[in-house]
């Protein structure tokens, strides 16, 4: 925990290292769900209708839904699953086990059998978080033989699927490259609202990148939608489409080789995003720039992310892009004006 983090601004907490660093930052970069668009409409509740949805094609009933977009903030705190995809495939799996090891297929009663959702999630913390993680808790739970059963069944491509359906609709195929053949009409996708504008990218002498888990259809749309055409140089994009995913920091060598910055900020909302600036740190050469992390708070895990980033000792926090650009543009100011 880091006791040195004390609150700077309005809505914007930093350790005396991180204001002294920022004087000189220069390039920004943004994951983008959570900091720069507000998805709580849109992923979190995909993965909820994708999972009831593979669920009841292979024969699970029941009247209550297998996880809430609430629910989907246990997942993301554990840390791991920064592919919403992933997640969907992952919750599918705990159901497919305990309707292995219940004999049943009611969505209802596996709900309530032991141990629930949150209890998964923080087993799969323990190891590590993400697929792997859950899988590893998961086989604590089963022989080895169930397991393997219910994973020839686990269907992973078709969670997938019927998830970008979901979230694109008819737009699937602009977005993903796929055919919509499960759903129709509007995609959740449609639901997503900007947190962020170009006035309030304007505000400072900063230049920009995105580090995202989003393909370059995903990110197409959400510019569309923002209105941020041009604030970010195409070569300073890192997207799935380029096969770099987060906590890979690989994302983040690319954009400061592109950038050359003196300093540069990494804005995430969660662990993932956490862990890729501190593999950064931790892979850099003396002679790179540095790389301070911002933990945007409100995104994915919802309301534990203070206590997730404080825990893991970072030097920033903000509640939204808008109070961490006004703080680090002052502090330059100050330094050019001393």
């Amino acid at each position: 925990m880091n006791l040195d983090l004390r609150q700077v601004a309005e809505g914007v907490y930093a350790t005396s290292r991180a204001a002294m660093m920022v004087e000189v930052a220069d390039v920004i970069v943004f994951d983008m769900d959570g900091v720069l668009i507000d998805v709580h409409h849109s992923y979190p509740v995909v993965i909820s209708k994708a999972v009831d949805h593979f669920l009841n094609e292979r024969g699970f009933r029941g009247d209550d839904t297998a996880v809430t977009p609430e629910e989907t903030t246990y997942f993301k705190a554990a840390g791991g699953f920064n592919s919403d995809w992933a997640l969907a495939e992952g919750i599918c799996l705990i159901y497919m086990v305990k309707a292995e090891l219940a004999e049943s297929q009611n969505v209802d009663g596996l709900r309530n059998l032991a141990p629930d959702l949150a209890a998964v999630a923080r087993a799969a913390a323990q190891y590590g978080g993400g697929l792997d993680g859950l899988e590893t808790a998961l086989s604590h739970l089963i022989e080895p033989q169930q397991l393997t059963r219910v994973k020839a069944l686990w269907d992973r491509d078709r969670i997938t699927r019927i998830a970008q359906e979901f979230y694109a609709g008819d737009q699937a195929h602009a977005v993903f490259g796929v055919s919509n053949d499960t759903i129709s009409g509007d995609g959740l996708m449609l639901s997503e609202r900007p947190l962020v504008d170009r006035e309030t990218l304007a505000v400072g002498p900063f230049r920009y990148g995105l580090y995202t888990g989003r393909n370059r259809g995903e990110v197409q749309t959400a510019l569309d939608m923002a209105g941020l055409h041009g604030i970010f140089p195409e070569e300073a994009l890192v997207t799935e489409t380029l096969g770099i995913k987060k906590p890979n920091p690989k994302g983040l060598f690319h954009i400061q080789r592109v950038l050359s910055p003196k300093l540069l900020i990494y804005a995430g909302d969660n662990l993932d995003d956490w862990q890729t600036a501190a593999r950064y740190e931790a892979e850099r050469a003396l002679d790179e720039p540095p790389c301070l992390f911002c933990g945007v708070l409100g995104g994915s895990p919802g309301p534990l992310s203070y206590g997730l980033f404080q825990e893991r000792g970072v030097d920033l926090m903000a509640h939204n892009v808008k109070a961490l650009l006004h703080w680090v543009a002052e502090r330059k100011r100050r330094l050019t004006t001393a």
